[in-house]
């Protein structure tokens, strides 16, 4: 399960349809996650329906083909719809954006990808990533929904279960740009990323061997997870080992293990920073 998402659901094209259709004579634009495409599958789109590279002319340029790709056409030329749901099916890269005025320049995309924190570290976003997108929407404070309202009247993606979901924007006047750079406070950022824990579990577990739950779709897997992060979080468990071992003691013992009498100890010396596999090897 490298992604926690689920396959398309029967209902993805249908739902797709009706959510366009309240706005049939609207800017639409297809958004890709460059980065989750192979480079056959980009081939097999680039021939069939071609994309434009969001961020050519911005400084963010040089990520080329592994960066966020559109497909700007009209509504009554994406009749193929079927086809790149298919390819994209399982995978969190496909999303659509109705704009209020037109489809807007590669500076709109790079504000949203120039990302940083009040710190002053600069990240990349990657916003066409649905589970960033999903993530990061409800965090943007006013000011930042703001400015995203005033370009953006609606967003649609695949959710995890497989079937479409959309966030609509408050109708917002145009802004000029320049716009003040995306910037999250700590705790913006700090609650991104523990929204993000359950997904970056994933890669931990498959490195240290450990074996996920049998016939589970991979969104009822992440609904798991998200309960064992909030654990991770609580108990102030920070290095990969540690996490792994904390989600694979609950796939043996229960996902409550931790409210055990037993362990009960370990938790005062993880939060003071200890790791927990060095608390459990030191109890052995």
């Amino acid at each position: 399960m490298e992604f926690l998402q689920n396959q398309k659901t029967p209902q993805l094209l249908p739902q797709l349809h009706q959510w366009m259709a309240q706005s049939e004579d609207g800017y639409y634009c297809w958004l890709m996650d460059g980065s989750q495409l192979s480079d056959k599958e980009k081939r097999w789109l680039q021939r069939r329906q071609p994309w434009q590279r969001a961020l050519d002319n911005s400084p963010m340029a040089q990520l080329e083909n592994f960066g966020p790709l559109i497909w700007t056409q009209p509504l009554h030329l994406q009749e193929w719809w079927p086809a790149w749901l298919a390819i994209t099916s399982g995978r969190p890269l496909l999303s659509v954006v109705e704009f209020r005025h037109a489809v807007p320049d590669s500076a709109f995309w790079h504000w949203l990808s120039d990302f940083r924190t009040d710190d002053g570290q600069k990240l990349l976003l990657r916003f066409a990533d649905t589970h960033t997108l999903a993530n990061v929407l409800p965090l943007m404070s006013d000011e930042q929904l703001t400015l995203l309202a005033s370009q953006v009247a609606r967003w649609g993606w695949i959710g995890r279960t497989g079937e479409w979901e959309a966030a609509t924007l408050r109708d917002t006047p145009e802004i000029p740009e320049p716009w003040e750079p995306l910037e999250f406070t700590q705790a913006q950022f700090d609650r991104m990323m523990q929204h993000a824990l359950p997904d970056m579990l994933i890669p931990s577990l498959e490195h240290y061997s450990v074996m996920l739950p049998e016939e589970v779709t991979p969104h009822a897997l992440h609904q798991r997870l998200i309960s064992l992060a909030n654990a991770i979080n609580q108990y102030g468990i920070e290095d990969a080992a540690s996490q792994a071992f904390f989600v694979r003691t609950a796939f043996m013992e229960g996902d409550e293990f931790h409210l055990k009498p037993e362990y009960e100890p370990n938790w005062s010396k993880t939060k003071n920073g200890t790791p927990w596999l060095e608390v459990i090897l030191g109890d052995a």
